[in-house]
């Protein structure tokens, strides 16, 4: 009996593990494919680290092609912390590495 419990709990363990939150917009779609950006070529490969101007530029054109608009918040060294707004509302919060390009949503 107390192994046909455990077996019970197991899926639901692993279950909760691998849940993922998403920033969803309106429509229920991932606002972002979270990887790169376009000034670094491929993912996760700058040659150097950009300058904040070069970061923000970079966001601003990566977003834009999704008619999103950024609001920087904080800069940190290489990290800039970004506000992703769809008209009035914020739909996601990004961390920038401006080393790698790399976006991550910390929503």
């Amino acid at each position: 009996m107390r192994y046909i419990s455990t077996l019970a709990v197991i899926p639901v363990i692993l279950a909760l593990s691998t849940y993922m939150a998403f920033a969803l917009s309106d429509d229920a779609k991932p606002v972002t494919p979270y990887g790169d950006c376009t000034a670094c070529g491929k993912y996760g490969i700058c040659k150097t680290q950009m300058s904040d101007e070069a970061a923000k530029k970079a966001m601003m054109e990566y977003y834009d092609k999704k008619k999103l608009r950024v609001i920087i918040e904080k800069t940190n060294g290489r990290f800039i912390r970004a506000r992703i707004m769809e008209n009035d509302k914020a739909v996601d919060i990004i961390i920038f590495d401006s080393r790698t390009g790399r976006i991550r949503s910390i929503y």
